[in-house]
């Protein structure tokens, strides 16, 4: 083998060790954490330990169970006049592309107040890398709704990466008093 030849093997070689160490994270796969609003406890429930933006209010982390194509989560409790958002994973190079769908919650209990997304410095770094999408809501009096998002490669045919078998619609229980 020739110098050259060893040579260029070395770089490769460390190349993709060193994508497979920054590949990794230290928390098996969520993103790295930074300095803002949290809480401890990942449970859809309740609120979710991973950075997030400010205004959002309570913040209900999915638990990206992917094995279940229609599932409910919940419940949700707020009292009226909270808001509180609801955290589900994005990423179109991994077909999740989650969007609020039918049926829409009751507008005599919650009102949407926006989406927002959060990207990690890591997950910006890196091709075809993920964010956390936020949806925004806010309770206005007392009573039970639900609140349902579709993954649009699951659910719609027309999209270019459509699949069947991926989760198509995440529902989410809540209860405002």
């Amino acid at each position: 083998m020739s110098a050259i030849t060893r040579r260029t093997s070395a770089l490769i070689l460390t190349g993709l060790a060193l994508c497979a160490a920054g590949c990794q994270s230290d928390d098996g796969g969520s993103p790295a954490r930074s300095a803002g609003p949290s809480s401890s406890s990942a449970s859809p429930s309740s609120p979710t330990s991973d950075p997030t933006p400010a205004g959002l209010g309570t913040v209900h982390k999915d638990p990206n169970d992917t094995s279940v194509r229609d599932r409910t989560e919940g419940p949700i409790t707020v009292k009226t006049g909270e808001r509180f958002s609801i955290a589900l994973r994005q990423n179109v190079s991994a077909r999740a592309d989650w969007s609020l769908a039918e049926p829409r919650p009751s507008a005599a209990v919650l009102r949407k107040v926006g989406e927002s997304s959060y990207q990690t410095a890591r997950e910006k770094e890196l091709v075809g890398g993920g964010h956390t999408k936020y949806f925004t809501f806010e309770a206005l009096k007392a009573g039970d709704t639900r609140i349902v998002f579709a993954n649009s490669f699951a659910t719609d045919t027309s999209a270019g990466g459509y699949s069947p078998g991926l989760p198509r619609t995440i529902t989410y229980r809540v209860t405002v008093r």
